[in-house]
């Protein structure tokens, strides 16, 4: 099977953030336009539930807005915003326990809205199948997102080492659930 999914790269302009201090809704909305969907993502992998998701969300875009004057020049914005809707999420879960959601409800969320591709529903049926909730959010994060290991495991609080033994080991379950020497 060939990898379909291309890794998309998000890049933000550092100067939104002074934009948006200086009231510009322009700047917001491209800020938004080209985080949402990593950032939703991001949270989905996390919550696994879609109302949690987008709640989440927009209280991180509401985070970003009244706090974009401490975001400092060192190191990636996705980083800063990510790091935002995990201690989010973090806070939610002191709050309640999320609910388990399926490979079903995942696929459109995560923009896989032409599920006829066969190759990218077997990808995410198997991510739910055999990986465990941390190599499925280290896999998400990557190929999805886009993210360097490096920003992952600082998103996430982890070694670098461990991140990436934990995406191997994920990529590595993929391949065996599809049969092994086949590419995902």
């Amino acid at each position: 099977m060939q990898q379909t999914a291309k890794k998309r790269k998000v890049y933000i302009d550092k100067t939104l953030f002074e934009r948006i201090r200086n009231g510009d809704q322009d700047a917001f909305r491209e800020l938004y336009e080209i985080t949402y969907t990593p950032l939703y993502a991001f949270l989905l992998s996390y919550t696994l539930n879609r109302e949690d998701a987008q709640d989440l969300l927009q209280d991180t875009f509401i985070k970003v807005f009244k706090n974009c004057h401490l975001y400092r020049e060192q190191g990636n914005p996705m980083a800063w915003m990510m790091k935002i809707a995990k201690n989010l999420f973090l806070t939610q879960c002191q709050k309640q326990r999320s609910d388990k959601m399926n490979y079903e409800d995942v696929e459109n969320e995560l923009g896989f809205d032409d599920m006829t591709n066969v190759d990218n529903r077997m990808v995410l049926e198997k991510m739910f199948e055999i990986l465990s909730e941390d190599d499925r959010n280290l896999i998400i994060l990557h190929d999805v997102s886009g993210l360097k290991h490096r920003e992952i495991a600082e998103i996430m609080g982890m070694p670098l080492g461990t991140v990436l033994a934990h995406y191997n080991r994920g990529i590595r379950k993929l391949q065996k659930g599809f049969g092994e020497g086949q590419p995902i």
